[in-house]
Protein backbone atom coordinates (compact mmCIF):
# COMPACT_ATOMS: atom_id res chain seq x y z
CA UNK A 1 0.00 0.00 0.00
CA UNK A 2 2.92 1.94 0.95
CA UNK A 3 4.63 1.32 -2.01
CA UNK A 4 1.38 2.37 -4.40
CA UNK A 5 1.00 5.37 -2.89
CA UNK A 6 4.60 6.52 -2.76
CA UNK A 7 4.69 5.60 -6.85
CA UNK A 8 1.36 7.58 -7.60
CA UNK A 9 3.49 10.80 -5.27
CA UNK A 10 6.81 10.23 -7.81
CA UNK A 11 4.35 10.32 -11.11
CA UNK A 12 2.29 13.02 -9.85
CA UNK A 13 5.52 14.86 -8.95
CA UNK A 14 7.23 14.80 -12.32
CA UNK A 15 4.49 15.61 -14.44
CA UNK A 16 3.54 12.05 -16.01
CA UNK A 17 0.68 12.36 -18.18
CA UNK A 18 0.49 9.33 -20.27
CA UNK A 19 2.57 7.33 -22.45
CA UNK A 20 4.66 8.30 -25.12
CA UNK A 21 3.78 7.14 -28.63
CA UNK A 22 6.53 6.58 -31.79
CA UNK A 23 5.76 5.43 -35.01
CA UNK A 24 8.07 4.15 -37.62
CA UNK A 25 6.46 3.46 -41.02
CA UNK A 26 7.69 1.37 -43.91
CA UNK A 27 9.36 1.99 -46.67
CA UNK A 28 10.08 -1.62 -48.10
CA UNK A 29 7.12 -3.47 -50.18
CA UNK A 30 5.58 -6.38 -47.61
CA UNK A 31 6.91 -4.51 -44.36
CA UNK A 32 4.81 -3.66 -41.44
CA UNK A 33 4.74 -0.02 -40.01
CA UNK A 34 6.14 -0.18 -36.01
CA UNK A 35 4.41 1.28 -33.24
CA UNK A 36 5.96 1.74 -30.26
CA UNK A 37 4.29 2.88 -26.89
CA UNK A 38 6.29 4.18 -23.68
CA UNK A 39 4.75 3.94 -20.73
CA UNK A 40 7.25 5.44 -18.27
CA UNK A 41 6.89 3.43 -14.75
CA UNK A 42 8.46 5.58 -12.27
CA UNK A 43 10.26 3.30 -9.56
CA UNK A 44 12.20 3.54 -6.09
CA UNK A 45 14.42 1.91 -8.17
CA UNK A 46 15.33 4.92 -10.81
CA UNK A 47 18.57 6.09 -10.16
CA UNK A 48 19.94 9.62 -11.50
CA UNK A 49 20.20 9.46 -15.39
CA UNK A 50 18.21 6.09 -15.66
CA UNK A 51 14.63 5.04 -15.85
CA UNK A 52 12.33 2.59 -15.90
CA UNK A 53 10.01 2.62 -18.97
CA UNK A 54 7.73 -0.37 -20.71
CA UNK A 55 8.14 -0.90 -23.99
CA UNK A 56 5.32 -2.14 -26.32
CA UNK A 57 5.36 -2.97 -29.98
CA UNK A 58 2.45 -3.15 -32.38
CA UNK A 59 0.54 -4.86 -29.05
CA UNK A 60 2.57 -8.06 -30.01
CA UNK A 61 5.88 -7.43 -28.16
CA UNK A 62 6.26 -5.95 -24.62
CA UNK A 63 9.25 -5.56 -22.69
CA UNK A 64 10.80 -3.40 -19.64
CA UNK A 65 13.47 -0.91 -20.78
CA UNK A 66 15.42 2.02 -19.35
CA UNK A 67 15.67 5.47 -20.59
CA UNK A 68 18.67 7.40 -19.93
CA UNK A 69 20.42 10.78 -21.66
CA UNK A 70 22.37 10.33 -24.54
CA UNK A 71 25.57 12.35 -23.07
CA UNK A 72 27.71 11.98 -26.17
CA UNK A 73 25.49 14.55 -27.97
CA UNK A 74 24.58 18.02 -27.06
CA UNK A 75 21.35 17.78 -28.17
CA UNK A 76 19.40 17.07 -25.71
CA UNK A 77 17.58 13.39 -26.65
CA UNK A 78 17.33 10.21 -24.80
CA UNK A 79 17.44 6.65 -25.60
CA UNK A 80 15.29 3.68 -24.21
CA UNK A 81 16.61 0.12 -24.25
CA UNK A 82 14.84 -2.80 -23.46
CA UNK A 83 15.86 -6.68 -23.70
CA UNK A 84 13.13 -9.14 -24.77
CA UNK A 85 13.07 -12.84 -23.28
CA UNK A 86 13.97 -14.17 -26.57
CA UNK A 87 17.31 -12.21 -26.38
CA UNK A 88 16.43 -9.49 -28.82
CA UNK A 89 17.20 -5.94 -27.77
CA UNK A 90 14.86 -2.63 -29.15
CA UNK A 91 16.60 0.69 -28.74
CA UNK A 92 14.97 3.93 -29.34
CA UNK A 93 16.58 7.65 -29.30
CA UNK A 94 14.74 10.15 -29.95
CA UNK A 95 15.43 14.38 -29.81
CA UNK A 96 13.44 17.14 -28.30
CA UNK A 97 11.68 17.53 -32.09
CA UNK A 98 10.37 14.48 -31.78
CA UNK A 99 12.62 12.93 -34.88
CA UNK A 100 13.61 9.11 -33.32
CA UNK A 101 15.33 6.23 -34.78
CA UNK A 102 14.52 2.33 -33.47
CA UNK A 103 16.92 -0.27 -33.84
CA UNK A 104 16.24 -3.92 -33.29
CA UNK A 105 18.72 -6.52 -32.69
CA UNK A 106 17.56 -10.45 -32.66
CA UNK A 107 19.51 -13.46 -32.81
CA UNK A 108 18.72 -16.21 -35.29
CA UNK A 109 18.48 -19.42 -33.46
CA UNK A 110 19.33 -21.48 -36.83
CA UNK A 111 22.67 -20.25 -37.58
CA UNK A 112 23.15 -17.96 -34.34
CA UNK A 113 23.41 -14.70 -36.82
CA UNK A 114 22.48 -11.70 -35.63
CA UNK A 115 20.19 -9.80 -37.53
CA UNK A 116 19.77 -6.11 -37.15
CA UNK A 117 17.58 -3.50 -38.96
CA UNK A 118 16.80 0.23 -38.45
CA UNK A 119 13.72 2.62 -38.77
CA UNK A 120 13.60 6.08 -38.76
CA UNK A 121 10.35 7.44 -37.51
CA UNK A 122 8.36 10.38 -34.88
CA UNK A 123 7.22 10.36 -31.02
CA UNK A 124 4.99 12.41 -29.86
CA UNK A 125 3.38 13.49 -26.09
CA UNK A 126 7.08 12.80 -24.89
CA UNK A 127 7.67 16.35 -23.43
CA UNK A 128 6.98 16.06 -19.70
CA UNK A 129 8.77 13.04 -19.56
CA UNK A 130 12.07 14.10 -21.69
CA UNK A 131 12.10 17.56 -19.05
CA UNK A 132 12.26 14.82 -16.07
CA UNK A 133 14.36 12.52 -17.82
CA UNK A 134 16.90 15.27 -19.26
CA UNK A 135 18.89 17.39 -17.25
CA UNK A 136 18.48 21.13 -17.18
Amino acid sequence: MLKALLLTIIANAHGANGPITCDFPSFETGETPIRVVLEPKPSLKDQPGLFRVQMDLNGKVSVTASAQPILATEDRDIMIRGLSEKQAMYTIGFREDGRAALNMEMLRESDSKILTATRIGECRDFEAHLDRWLPL
